[in-house]
């Protein structure tokens, strides 16, 4: 996760260390990845600077969130929230850990007052051990439970919604700030990011996620969601 307070010193003096992502392109996975149904669908070439990956800085975000809303309910699934915006380094890592990325990853990247990517970084994970197992069920889980939200926090309307879904009380200093959606679309429970992450800070600096750890914290929050207000055949007002 990465703190709002501390951006500017991130931007400033960690750019070209640790950086902020803008752009994710992953090694191809040892295993085929299932689907994951992911709002907005698409990013619009001709909204800012065409370059977004995951979130929709233009639209109306409370009419991505009552989409997102309105198929989870047809497929019973749980809307899973991932708040944040293009230049954070933890936004794109955690979409690419839920697709069942692997191994090497490498980043475009730039910052909140810079957001054209102009600095790129390869990240290896160096795992100790095979990782492929807990990567494929990382993904299936998602695509098999989840419809994932994306909500920009920088530039669009993004605070609407968690005013909308009462998440707005919970969000902390630091985004991506990642959480579940009840049957009626409110906030059901969030992701603990220090449980789940890990990273290095050497030269050979990573970020990235225990898996495991994080499919059994993906796991409660989509059971306290389901307890909180079962899905039914209604759409998040």
């Amino acid at each position: 996760m990465i703190s709002l307070k501390k951006t500017a010193f991130a931007c400033a003096a960690l750019v070209g260390a640790i950086g902020i992502a803008a752009v994710l392109v992953p090694a191809k996975p040892s295993f085929a990845r299932k689907p994951i149904e992911i709002f907005p669908r698409e990013t619009s070439e001709t909204c800012r600077d065409g370059d977004a990956t995951l979130y929709d800085q233009c639209s109306d975000q409370v009419q991505i969130y009552r989409m997102a809303m309105a198929k989870a309910v047809a497929e019973h699934k749980t809307v899973l929230v991932s708040y944040g915006a293009e230049w954070c380094i933890w936004c794109h890592v955690f979409d690419a850990y839920i697709h069942g990325e692997t191994d090497k990853f490498t980043y475009r990247f730039g910052s909140p007052s810079q957001p054209v990517p102009s600095h790129t970084a390869t990240l290896y994970e160096r795992p100790p051990s095979d990782i492929s197992k807990s990567a494929e069920r990382l993904n299936a889980y998602v695509a098999d439970n989840f419809v994932v939200l994306h909500i920009d926090q920088q530039y669009a309307n993004g605070m609407d919604v968690l005013d909308l879904t009462d998440a707005a009380k919970h969000l902390g200093p630091g985004i991506p700030f990642i959480f579940t959606l009840d049957g009626d679309g409110k906030f059901a429970a969030e992701l603990v990011h220090d449980t789940v992450e890990m990273r290095r800070d050497s030269a050979d600096w990573y970020r990235g996620y225990e898996r495991d750890r994080l499919l059994t914290s993906l796991t409660a929050m989509r059971n306290k969601a389901q307890v909180a207000s079962p899905l039914a055949a209604r759409v998040g007002q």
